[in-house]
């Protein structure tokens, strides 16, 4: 892990990980053979040895004095290493790159009065494929199990926060915010593979006592 200042206040956390880990349990291709001619709780299967590769970046501070930001980074990468059988494992390397392999998180904070401040949000997720598992009926047995495939997407949200007190009486940090979430209205799916919120205005007071 690489931990260091950059200039000024400007930080950044870097690191690299590599997992190898045996037994890992995945779900089985559900057009195979094996996944449709078995009961529902034998459709998984313990992969021999697989790698998982990773980097987490941090970025964040101040650009200029009333400019701040943050930037997150992260990267995984699946790779089964196990032997191939002819069995179930043949469509390993397929499940595994079924998981987002990138997401960035950023954003901005500007104060562009004194009491007054702008904020600029951004998300992204990489593809992925979703098992999603529905209870019918527990005491039954009776399980519901479905892909989901999620398309990569990115978010903006937007805000300004007006600072209207630090101490009132008996309240502090009285803040009123107005906000747009989905500030472009992109469409996107839940992890569960609905429709997620439109484009979205609001406001907001917080204080503490």
């Amino acid at each position: 892990m690489l931990s260091r200042r950059i200039w000024k206040d400007i930080s950044l956390n870097l690191d690299f990980s590599h997992y190898e880990i045996k037994n890992y349990v995945i779900s089985a291709d559900s057009s195979s053979d094996y996944y449709k001619g078995s009961l529902w709780g034998r459709r998984k299967v313990a992969l021999k040895k697989v790698h998982l590769d990773g980097i987490e970046l941090e970025l964040n501070g101040h650009i200029l004095d009333n400019l701040e930001f943050y930037l997150s980074y992260s990267y995984n990468d699946w790779k089964y290493k196990g032997p191939h059988n002819g069995g179930p494992e043949e469509a390993a390397d397929e499940r595994l790159s079924d998981r987002a392999k990138h997401r960035v998180n950023a954003g901005l904070r500007y104060n562009v009065f004194e009491n007054t401040l702008l904020l600029l949000d951004y998300k992204y997720q990489d593809e992925q494929v979703r098992e999603i598992v529905d209870v019918i009926d527990e005491d039954a047995g009776e399980w519901e199990v479905r892909e989901v495939q999620i398309d990569s997407y990115h978010l903006f949200d937007f805000a300004v926060e007006q600072t209207l007190f630090e101490e009132w009486r008996y309240f502090n940090d009285g803040v009123l915010k107005f906000y747009v979430n989905n500030l472009f209205d992109e469409e996107y799916q839940t992890s569960r593979g609905y429709p997620a919120t439109d484009q979205t205005f609001g406001v907001s007071l917080s204080f503490g006592f």
